[in-house]
């Protein structure tokens, strides 16, 4: 079965077949035993404790509803034109991927 690559609003707006409703139909017929997972990673308790995959424990149809804070806030804040190009001149220094970045490794150089 061909692999087929789209965005989210692509597979939205795509109108189905007859054709992939049909095959879409078949495959929910078919039992769970009958499912080839040979192509799917091996999940164990050594690869979820080196964090390879996340076990979502909460969740439901709202929108949002599961998720978990990742131990960031948002603020904003006001910086002078001269230290937004002093942090973009560090980011470039440093490689980092973006303006955020440089702020995080400027402040874990205040906490050191």
């Amino acid at each position: 079965m061909p692999t087929i690559k789209m965005t989210l609003a692509e597979a939205k707006a795509r109108k189905l077949t007859a054709a992939d409703k049909a095959r879409l139909t078949k495959l929910a017929a078919k039992p769970d035993a009958e499912i080839d997972f040979s192509d799917q990673p091996e999940i164990t308790d050594a690869a979820i404790a080196d964090s390879k995959f996340r076990v979502v424990g909460r969740g439901g149809k709202r929108v949002g509803a599961g998720r978990r804070a990742l131990g960031k806030t948002r603020k904003t804040v006001k910086l002078s034109p001269v230290t937004v190009r002093r942090l973009e001149a560090y980011a470039r220094r440093h490689k980092l991927p973006h303006f955020s970045a440089a702020i995080e490794a400027a402040s874990e150089l205040l906490v050191k």
